[in-house]
């Protein structure tokens, strides 16, 4: 269930994040978009996926383990998890706190895709040196926090 006051502990989450750099199982993709759920819902829809790696070479183990753990089949992407956790949004306009992904442009070989969350025009990802904020475009997918 959302959070009465979800808005402003979600904005105050992304100012703490704002300068903070990529830190695998740290402050990675996947743990800023589910800090971002929980900000808003008071509960980490990935928490299971989270933790015990600090590389790329370990998410990527780490990932594909709990992914057959949880009976998801080898090919199952993050997009797979987030869908059978999280409503997706078939739309344009996501609302603000949305979870967004968008196909990543091959230096991130994990999951394929970059996670992130919405703001209003942008969504905000991280990056090396801290969030970026990346117009939306008409290939990124949504999911609802609410």
């Amino acid at each position: 269930m959302r959070r009465a006051n979800a808005d402003l502990i979600l904005s105050e989450y992304i100012d703490e994040c704002r300068d903070r750099p990529f830190c695998w199982g740290k402050h990675d993709c996947l743990t800023f978009a589910n800090n971002c759920a929980k900000a808003q819902i008071d509960e980490g829809p990935l928490d299971d996926l989270i933790g015990g790696y600090d590389c790329q070479t370990s998410a990527l183990y780490l990932l594909r383990k709990r992914g057959k753990e949880l009976g998801y089949k080898a090919s199952a992407t993050i997009v797979d998890a987030l869908s059978d956790r999280l409503k997706p949004l078939e739309t344009d306009y996501p609302p603000r706190g949305s979870i967004v992904a968008r196909k990543s442009d091959g230096e991130t070989l994990v999951m394929g895709y970059m996670l992130g969350v919405v703001m209003r025009r942008h969504s905000a990802f991280v990056g090396p040196e801290g969030l970026i904020f990346m117009d939306r475009q008409s290939s990124d997918l949504y999911w609802s926090v609410a």
